[in-house]
């Protein structure tokens, strides 16, 4: 039995990863119970980093003042660190990170700063942690107007707005929350021969924001005969937004 605490139980993928370990017998899962637990104040995570195999640090914040951006990223995964440290934690940490961790955004530097601050901390501590870089996750449950461009368009075409559309025909590639989920969940039981590992999580589904818009909407005519997985997988996302809608 494997013993897993995961922060972010409540955001888009950790909803759609705990939906999926609930399905494995080989997994105890342990959420962010925010009535016992804290990311802003160590002790109160004793508990939580205590007697557990893994840790899924999944919590972030992507929007705000630059202050929240700062504190939901950089310091809540400090005091993440701290409590370990303190409590003698011994799980493998897996901190989902963005590919943002390279641009020059609040967003992008506290991403990126986190990740520098992880590989300091397991090497100075020879603790096992797995970065993933994750490239534009869309799915059901994720947010529109938020952070992704699928969940909006979604959202929009099974309400009936009208699409704002960029006409930039650069292409983005997009990864579905059930090909990630796989990842982590394989990530829980892998042990590396290093300590700290990092790794770009993306996927062949490339395409263009008006060819994304169109797609979806021609989802509004009915179930299209859809042969490429991506194409399904954006076909469920927006069943998803049709049934809140109505």
């Amino acid at each position: 039995m494997i013993k897993i605490g995961i922060t972010g139980d409540r955001g888009f993928i950790g909803e759609n990863l705990i939906s999926a370990l609930k399905k494995r017998k080989k997994f105890k899962l342990v959420r962010f119970d925010r009535s016992r637990y804290d990311l802003f104040n160590i002790d109160s995570l004793s508990d939580f980093v205590s007697n557990k195999d893994v840790i899924v640090h999944a919590a972030a914040i992507n929007r705000g003042s630059n202050k929240s951006v700062i504190s939901g990223n950089i310091v809540i995964t400090y005091n993440l660190l701290s409590a370990m440290k303190k409590f003698n934690s011994k799980a493998k940490l897996i901190y989902l990170s963005s590919i943002h961790a390279d641009s020059n955004s609040v967003y992008g530097i506290s991403k990126k700063l986190t990740e520098i601050m992880l590989e300091s901390f397991s090497a100075e501590h020879r603790k096992p942690i797995t970065v993933f870089r994750l490239t534009n996750v869309f799915g059901e449950g994720c947010k529109p107007f938020y952070c992704s461009v699928i969940a909006t368009f979604c959202h929009q075409v099974a309400k009936g707005e009208k699409l704002s559309v960029n006409p930039n025909d650069k292409k983005f590639k997009f990864l579905y929350v059930g090909d990630l989920v796989g990842i982590i969940i394989k990530e829980l039981a892998t042990k590396r021969k290093i300590n700290f590992y990092l790794k770009t999580v993306s996927s062949s589904n490339e395409i263009s924001i008006p060819d994304l818009a169109k797609l979806i909407l021609s989802f509004k005519k009915g179930k299209p005969q859809l042969k490429l997985k991506f194409y399904k997988d954006l076909y469920k996302t927006y069943l998803s937004y049709q049934h809140k809608s109505v």
